[in-house]
């Protein structure tokens, strides 16, 4: 894994404000051309649904209440921490596996996902 960097996030919103985080791999010694598929994996994560889901709201330039926001974050913040740690877990335990170039999806819900029925990306 040592020369495998990630080079792209991606994150796609769903109407629900769910999202799918994908992130693209590779050696750092070799061009960034063309990435594997793998598959995808899904976690329930609520806080960080909340949180990215007003920055999409200010990406799409809606309104939302700042000061509110930020008292919101102020008291989730250990919440949001560890679950951005945990993805990033996720993400780390998939590059030690890998030896090349890639691709790793994780679908990111604020309702708990069913196992038969979790989306791949």
């Amino acid at each position: 894994m040592d020369d495998i960097k990630p080079f792209r996030i991606d994150i796609e919103w769903t109407e629900k404000e769910d999202f799918l985080f994908s992130c693209h791999y590779g050696r750092l010694s070799s061009g960034r051309g063309d990435t594997l598929q793998s598959e995808g994996e899904s976690r329930f994560f609520p806080v960080m649904v909340r949180a990215m889901g007003n920055v999409l709201r200010k990406l799409c330039r809606e309104h939302i209440s700042f000061p509110l926001f930020l008292v919101a974050l102020a008291f989730e913040h250990r919440h949001l921490l560890s679950e951005i740690d945990q993805l990033l877990q996720a993400l780390h335990s998939h590059l030690e596996k890998q030896d090349g170039s890639g691709s790793w999806s994780c679908y990111i819900s604020g309702e708990r996902i069913n196992p038969s029925s979790s989306r791949r990306g």
